[in-house]
């Protein structure tokens, strides 16, 4: 018989989060005679009041043992101000996936560009993957980080990703689990944290915000372990990302905060970014003077950045990924919600949308981003021709999209289309129509 966690805690009678620590190793547990029998009863009838209690007991002691080894990080005390948690129903996501729906998904990686990912790096992710060894090595770290990348390319170009990762993602979590020297340990808890990225990046963009907040969270606590910079600063920028994209722009602030710890010991490349997602957050706080001034030290920080040669930037060729048309597109973005709604710095904002949109095929879903913002922008206070014409092209470059992000985007441009200006315009009343059929389809 299979349950979830959450259906499991509910049987207990446990917080879901005692279950989810068990599960992912997170708690230092190993299930007695006792307790094993406890749970036995889970599969026959509800648990007693004193089972309960005796599991609860056991699962503390194994909670405070974890947390006495982690409080002796080497990491300052400034930089655990917040510690990932995990308070979701589990550690990888649990989801059910077939041999066989795994085999289709990984040969339609192959359509992935071969701008976006080289063919040794298909051959190597795509292969047949072994139940965890019982000692691990470089081989595997690498292997994890050839999945990280394939998959990070795929979502980027726009293809159907989703559940398709998790395969690998449990035989990398396996992996943590298995015997390996120290330098190992610490390489291999930096790729599966990326790994966890790059898997919590695409559920957060179809827009299921529980699994990605579980796997960026779980993506965090690899980081800290790791003792790596880069991640946790790339991991709770896409945390922050997350919760502007949901109306917690304070929430995001707080995390930005948190990824510039130390941020001498980050890239200006890297400092670029998380300045520009601040420019988000300011953005959609409606705070011009320091949206403004985010995105003003965001591309001061870039064009700094062209003559350091820093070591963080060869994660996950970073150095090569973020190129100006993406840093345009970023600054774009917190600066929308500016000429939107406020009607402040359209130019500019309509200036760097036009600049994204040049982005190559790496970058589809960023680029289609860019394209559906520029149309609503100019359909609102620019050229209400143009705006239609942007917007044709982006509904049809949506078809068939899974991307949540894309969608909503879709429906500020169909507002957007709905303005007074436009009311008696055929071709307003077709975009629309356009639109509704497509979120209708999707």
């Amino acid at each position: 018989m299979r349950k979830s966690i959450r259906e499991f805690a509910a049987l207990l009678g446990v917080e879901t989060t005692t279950i989810t620590n068990w599960r992912s190793g997170l708690s230092a547990v190993t299930p007695r005679s006792g307790t094993q029998a406890i749970l036995d009863t889970t599969y026959q009838q509800r648990a007693t009041p004193e089972d309960r209690t005796r599991f609860e007991q056991i699962v503390a002691e194994g909670e405070a043992v974890w947390r006495e080894r982690h409080d002796r990080a080497r990491r300052p005390a400034t930089s655990r101000a917040v510690h990932p948690s995990y308070d979701e129903e589990a550690w990888p996501p649990d989801h059910q996936v077939d041999d066989v729906r795994r085999a289709d998904f990984l040969r339609g990686l192959l359509a992935v560009s071969a701008t976006a990912v080289t063919d040794d790096v298909v051959a190597v992710a795509t292969r047949p993957i072994d139940r965890a060894p019982v000692r691990v090595g470089m081989d595997h770290v690498n292997r994890v980080r050839d999945w990280a990348s394939l998959f990070r390319a795929a979502d980027d170009a726009g293809l159907h990703i989703g559940d398709g990762m998790v395969a690998q993602l449990r035989v990398a979590v396996g992996y943590l689990r298995a015997d390996m020297s120290e330098p190992v340990r610490h390489a291999m808890h930096a790729v599966v944290g990326t790994l966890f990225r790059v898997v919590g990046w695409a559920q957060y963009d179809r827009g299921n915000h529980e699994a990605a907040r579980t796997s960026f969270r779980a993506g965090w606590y690899c980081a800290e372990e790791a003792d790596e910079w880069w991640l946790r600063a790339a991991v709770l920028t896409c945390l922050a990302r997350q919760d502007i994209y949901l109306g917690n722009a304070d929430d995001a602030l707080t995390l930005l905060g948190l990824a510039s710890v130390r941020s001498d010991r980050l890239s200006l490349l890297r400092r670029a970014d998380i300045a520009a997602v601040q420019a988000r957050a300011f953005g959609k706080l409606g705070n011009a003077v320091e949206c403004m001034r985010a995105v003003d030290q965001a591309e001061q920080f870039f064009a700094e950045a062209q003559g350091q040669d820093h070591p963080d930037t060869d994660h996950e060729g970073f150095k090569s990924y973020y190129a100006e048309s993406l840093l345009r597109g970023d600054t774009a973005q917190g600066l929308f919600d500016l000429a939107y709604h406020q009607k402040a710095e359209v130019p500019s904002t309509a200036a760097r949308l036009r600049t994204a949109l040049n982005l190559s095929d790496e970058h589809a879903r960023s680029r289609h981003l860019s394209l559906i913002r520029l149309a609503a922008l100019e359909l609102r206070h620019g050229d209400s021709d143009e705006g239609l014409a942007l917007g044709f092209q982006a509904v049809e470059s949506a078809g068939g999209t899974s991307s949540a992000r894309v969608l909503d985007s879709l429906k500020l441009m169909y507002q957007a289309a709905s303005a007074h200006r436009l009311t008696s315009s055929v071709g307003a009343q077709q975009l629309r129509r356009g639109i509704t059929d497509l979120l209708h389809a999707s």
